[in-house]
């Protein structure tokens, strides 16, 4: 690691660089994308995913923006402990909630909190290609010091006539903020973008901010096929160690799920993963996100039938292959996983 920059009170942006063996990122990525880190925590080997805030025309190096989550075990890891020197193991790129300028000849990006990382990427993407089509950059936080990238943004949007930046705070008060103030509305919206229904829409930031967003524009008519989104949110804490932990009051009535290398066995609750199912073992599957877009769960289902609401880490490969997300995949008949 070659550096680290305090954006907030609570965010920092920690500057990668490749292993020695050559000047240059052992990868490429599309700005939108994001890297799985782990760490050894307590004892434990712990991943989470990070959205990449660099763009990919660097390739001398990639920078992570993280915040320090109360309750978050690797972020507080990363944010409070890392110092520079330090080696990271990181995994990827991953991510389709991405956009290179081939997509559409305009683009929306709207954010909140930390979710302004991948659309960092993207901005400063655009702006370094000199890319020709109208970037709106709508951003809502609580306070002015909370505006990660703001000395930034008033750069780039010095450096391209095509960028036009709306920030919203929620929470101004003893500020002299003179911009919008309060949360994303259908008003701002449709002032801030004109002919919005018919542009590419990018939304990532916390659940309730973006569940918000996507009421609003829906109301404002954009189909849902022109909205891409991404989720960011604090992630459930890792359970204990087998044993330690409250088991289910109920009993478990559902499918029959064999975790074949560990030789164990169990039903099934009602809407339960085959993730939370293995914490309760004691299996052992790695995760990160939690969400279905990061891909650490990844296990190979070798009979069964699952349902999974989301499936953006598995490729035609993995689906093919009959590999599935743990984190998503519910049980609709028994199934026996390699795990």
């Amino acid at each position: 690691m070659a550096g680290i920059v305090k954006e907030t009170p609570f965010v920092k942006t920690f500057r990668l660089l490749p292993s020695p063996d050559g000047p240059f990122l052992p990868f490429t990525f599309v700005p939108g994308q994001f890297l799985n880190v782990a760490f050894m925590i307590g004892g434990a080997r712990m991943n989470r995913s990070y959205s990449i805030s660099s763009s990919p025309a660097q390739r001398e190096y990639v920078d992570l923006t993280v915040r320090r989550e109360p309750r978050g075990a690797v972020s507080r890891h990363i944010v409070d402990l890392l110092k520079v020197g330090e080696t990271i193991e990181a995994g990827g790129p991953i991510g389709r909630f991405t956009f290179d300028g081939t997509e559409a000849d305009s683009v929306v990006l709207i954010s909140g909190g930390v979710g302004i990382t991948p659309m960092m990427s993207i901005t400063r993407y655009l702006t370094e290609r000199s890319w020709p089509g109208e970037i709106f950059f709508i951003y809502q936080c609580r306070t002015p010091s909370d505006f990660i990238f703001a000395g930034e943004f008033a750069a780039l949007e010095r450096d391209n006539p095509k960028l036009r930046v709306t920030v919203a705070m929620s929470r101004p008060e003893g500020t002299d903020w003179k911009g919008p103030r309060g949360h994303l509305t259908k008003e701002l919206l449709a002032q801030t973008v004109p002919n919005l229904a018919a542009r590419r829409i990018h939304l990532c930031g916390p659940p309730s901010m973006m569940d918000a967003t996507k009421a609003i524009l829906a109301e404002l008519g954009v189909p849902a096929e022109r909205l891409k989104t991404e989720a960011f949110g604090a992630i459930k804490p890792a359970p204990a160690a087998p044993g330690t932990t409250a088991k289910p009051t109920a009993p478990a009535t559902g499918p029959l799920v064999t975790f074949s290398k560990n030789s164990k066995s169990a039903k099934i609750h009602a809407d339960q993963t085959v993730l939370e199912l293995s914490e309760e073992l004691g299996i052992g599957i790695e995760f990160s996100c939690r969400i279905g877009t990061c891909g650490v769960c990844k296990v190979k289902m070798t009979a069964g039938e699952v349902e999974m609401a989301v499936q953006d880490a598995l490729g035609p490969d993995d689906k093919a292959g009959g590999v599935i997300l743990a984190c998503q995949a519910k049980p609709k008949v028994d199934v026996a996983v390699e795990a």
